[in-house]
């Protein structure tokens, strides 16, 4: 039963206004995955942070993601390789916690910058098109699943890169697929459990994402749905555009201006 404490430290964050300015940018984020297939914690997060930090910012996405995408994954399991991905899920989680440190420990302001530099870089890889072009072998597996894990524990942005990892594969579309789909959900089960251990995962977090977390599986169901049959490339345009503004506007100088 939830005590009383708990429902007025409840009822705060649902009195004030970040909370609600919150509520759209998680929306939007959900409608822009939704769509293009990527991009949620792009938006989300630089923004987020800029409202709430960076340190309440990742682990409410973390939670969101836990009970919106990661259920997903999770069945990917059965279609990927899991020879071919345990080589990087074990760099990610064994990376984690050096990521969750700098989460807990960096300046929030620096965090900030660090985090919407390494987003405007992602989305350049992205963007560019830039495929890794050699096989999958365990020993570089192992290293971008490290990148990535510090990367994905620390900013929550490690997507790009290990999309255009596995992307440049020449294993089947659908193995790919199945993989990067299994990866995220193992790799974000990792990271999850180093949060929870470092006290990451407090009270407010988990209130911020039981608001979040519907309204999320909602945008991702309006985008899937509203923008199916239109054309793709135009919309994975306006997402680069979306995400490369929310990260522009998130940077300390830039937010600084509407104080």
């Amino acid at each position: 039963m939830i005590d009383g404490v708990a429902l007025a430290a409840f009822a705060d964050v649902l009195s004030e206004t970040k909370t609600w300015f919150l509520v759209a940018v998680v929306l939007v984020a959900g409608i822009v995955r939704g769509f293009s297939g990527f991009g949620g914690a792009l938006v989300f997060i630089p923004l987020a942070s800029a409202i709430l930090g960076p340190r309440l910012a990742v682990p409410i996405f973390y939670l969101v993601d836990l009970v919106t995408a990661t259920p997903y994954g999770i069945k990917m399991i059965k279609k990927a390789s899991m020879r071919q991905i345990t080589p990087m899920l074990i760099g990610s989680w064994l990376a984690a916690p050096a990521g969750a440190w700098i989460l807990s420990n960096l300046d929030p302001t620096l965090l900030r910058w660090v985090t919407g530099v390494t987003v405007l870089f992602m989305v350049a890889i992205l963007a560019t098109g830039w495929r890794y072009s050699g096989e999958p072998r365990p020993p570089v597996s192992f290293g971008v699943g490290a990148a990535g894990g510090v990367l994905a524990s620390a900013t929550g942005a490690s997507g790009p890169l290990i999309i255009a990892y596995w992307l440049g594969s020449r294993a089947d579309a659908a193995l790919v697929r199945a993989n990067i789909m299994a990866f995220y959900a193992l790799a974000a089960l990792g990271t999850d459990l180093v949060y929870l251990v470092n006290g990451l995962f407090t009270l407010q977090a988990v209130f911020y994402a039981a608001l979040a977390a519907p309204l999320y599986a909602a945008g991702l169901w309006l985008g899937s749905r509203v923008f199916k049959g239109s054309s793709e490339t135009g919309y994975r345009r306006a997402a680069f555009a979306l995400i490369i503004l929310t990260s522009i506007v998130s940077l300390p100088p830039v937010t600084a201006l509407f104080r």
